[in-house]
Parts: structure tokens; C-alpha cells; sequence
């Protein structure tokens, strides 16, 4: 079914390349600029370094490195038709798609974790996480991730090939059904009931204890509590859009590998390809939707660019009329 994903990339109608390609290409545009405004934002923003935007910097951080390394070249095969890039350059964007993938899903294990002790057991966390270790985590995370995208690198055959309908190189799921399962299991099913564990404990902490200050009348706990819960939702909320673009995505995967070859439409493997991108655009507009110092500091950036912008138009504007001087009517005495 491959050469047929292959055949249907060369025959696609001109208007459809461009429709494609201009899709995927704001994509990439979107997440590039989007992830950059979260580093900066909390770059220049003191009350944003805290633990949990520490690990929402290092999410990002992933995010943009597939923006930079990845979605470029699947920007050029849509627009070329095929792959014009050589096995060598196929073979790190698999691995790279792979690496950052597995590496935001533990991330955001981390950061399910990190909210569990925040809520369930704050005495720990206090002990756990402490900012000093945000860069350990955040290194393990990258060893873990290292472990499942390496092997292919190394495998006879198997590896990271082109996949047409895709419009990017991967690793062909059905080429090697032990390792598929060793990856489903210890990078996917263990990661997601984690964090649906961690969020159900939370939320569950979260409601109880708000019941409790309310009666109470505590209204500085009941603030502080409903702060952390804002802050657990837009993280959950983050966590639940990773999954509605990555779950299909595995589906289509277990498809492959139970039929031993890709025998999906090239339709359904595009939209593959969109959904794996697409997951690392849309974290900065929750944060931005939810976080309101994160809108702050977005309308500073934008503010800026503008004003960049506004300024470079109007030297543009000074040199022409520098280089073109008026004329000046001469009066005869």
C-alpha cells in the first residue's frame, strides 16, 4: 500500500499540493513562533519560573526543536511531491520526530507527577521538587526518550524510512512487532495511566478540599486552592490535547502492525502527519487562553513586534525620501 501512498504524492492535483502545503506550513509558522513566546515569556517574566512552567519551558523546548528540525522538510516533500532530501537526513528527522515526541509525553508525565505532590502530598513536593532538580528530571526525561529512538538507528531493517503518505520518515510500526509493543507499553500505555491517575487523585483532593474551606469560611485557603486547581486544568487541558491528536495516531499505528503494512488511504496517513504536528502547535494558546500572565506577556511580544515593524517601515520611508529629494521651484530675481 506504501507505493501506492507514493504514487498518489506524485499524481496529486496542483491545487491540492498547495492547499497542503500552505496548511502545513502555517502550522509550522504557528508552532515556532507560539513556542518561542512561551521561552521568552518566561524568560522575561520572574513570577512565570515557577516549577511547573519550568517543565512547561522544557515541553516547549521540544516542541520548537520538531518545529525547527522536523516540519520543514515534511513542508518541502508535500510542496516537492517526494522526498528529496537523501537517507541520511530521512533517517535523523525519524529519529528526531520520535526523540521529541516520547520526550514531551514523558514531560508531561513529570509534570503529572509534579502536580500530585503539589496537591496529595505538599510536604514531599516541597522536598522533590525544588527548582535545583527541575534540570535532573528534565535530563532523565531525555535518556528515557533516547532509549525508545535509538534502536531503530541501529536495526538491519526496520529502520527509520520514508513514508509517503505521511510526508515524513518514521518508524515503520509493523516492521518489528516486539519492539512496537516494548514502545506501546513502556513509552505510551505507562506514561497515560500515569497521568490519568495523577490528574483523577488531584482534581478529587482539589473538590474535597474546596468543600472543606467552604465550610470553614477560609477564604485565603480557598484561594490559594482554587489557584492550584486553575493551574492543574490548564495543564490537564494540555495533557487532554496531546492526547486527542497522538490516540488516533496510535491507532493508525496498531492498524499497521496487525495487517504486517501501511493499508490505510493516504488521506487518513496525512492527517497522521498533521496530528503529530499539530500537537506541537496548540500548547502556547491554552497557556495563553488559561494563564493570564502568559496573555500579558504575549500582547508585550506582540506590542514589540509591531513596533518593529511600525519602525522599520518608517526608515524605509526616510531613506526613499533621502535618496529622492523634492524639487525645488528656483525664482528668478
Amino acid at each position: 500500500m506504501d507505493h501506492l501512498n507514493s504514487s498518489e504524492l506524485l499524481k496529486r492535483a496542483k491545487h491540492l499540493v498547495w492547499i497542503e502545503a500552505i496548511f502545513l506550513a502555517i502550522v509550522n509558522i504557528m508552532a515556532i513562533s507560539g513556542n518561542i513566546s512561551v521561552c521568552y515569556a518566561v524568560y522575561r517574566n520572574q513570577r512565570l519560573r515557577s516549577v511547573s512552567n519550568m517543565f512547561i519551558v522544557a515541553l516547549a523546548v521540544s516542541d520548537l526543536l520538531i518545529s525547527v528540525s522536523c516540519m520543514p522538510l515534511s513542508v518541502a516533500t508535500v510542496v516537492q511531491s517526494r522526498w528529496v532530501f537523501g537517507t541520511t537526513v530521512c533517517q535523523l528527522q525519524g529519529f528526531a520526530v520520535f526523540t521529541f515526541g516520547m520526550s514531551s509525553l514523558n514531560t508531561m508525565g513529570i509534570i503529572a507527577i509534579s502536580r500530585y505532590f503539589c496537591v496529595v502530598k505538599p510536604t514531599r513536593y516541597i522536598v522533590l521538587f525544588r527548582k535545583q532538580r527541575i534540570l535532573m528530571y528534565t535530563a532523565a526525561v531525555w535518556c528515557m526518550a533516547l532509549i525508545g529512538s535509538v534502536p531503530p538507528l541501529i536495526f538491519q531493517t526496520g529502520g527509520y524510512t520514508f513514508q509517503p503518505g505521511k510526508a515524513m520518515c518514521m518508524y515503520p510500526f509493523q516492521s518489528n512487532i516486539a519492539y512496537t509493543v516494548f514502545i506501546e507499553c513502556v513509552f505510551v500505555a505507562t506514561p497515560f495511566t500515569l497521568i490519568t491517575f495523577c490528574y483523577a487523585k488531584v482534581f478529587y483532593t482539589v473538590s474535597r478540599s474546596n468543600r472543606v474551606f467552604t465550610q470553614e469560611n477560609n477564604p485565603e485557603q480557598l484561594r490559594a486552592n482554587v489557584e492550584e486547581a486553575k493551574v492543574t486544568k490548564t495543564l490537564a487541558l494540555v495533557m487532554a490535547s496531546f492526547s486527542l491528536c497522538w490516540l488516533p495516531i496510535c491507532i493508525m499505528d496498531y492498524i499497521d502492525a496487525a495487517r504486517g503494512e501501511p493499508t490505510l488511504p493516504r488521506q487518513i496517513y496525512l492527517t497522521y502527519g498533521f496530528l503529530a504536528y499539530l500537537s506541537s502547535t496548540i500548547n502556547p494558546f491554552i497557556y495563553g487562553a488559561t494563564n493570564r500572565r502568559f496573555r500579558r506577556e504575549y500582547k508585550t511580544i506582540l506590542k514589540k513586534i509591531s513596533l518593529i515593524f511600525t519602525c522599520g517601515r518608517c526608515s524605509c520611508r526616510q531613506n526613499r525620501t533621502s535618496d529622492n529629494p523634492p524639487n525645488l521651484a528656483v525664482t528668478e530675481l
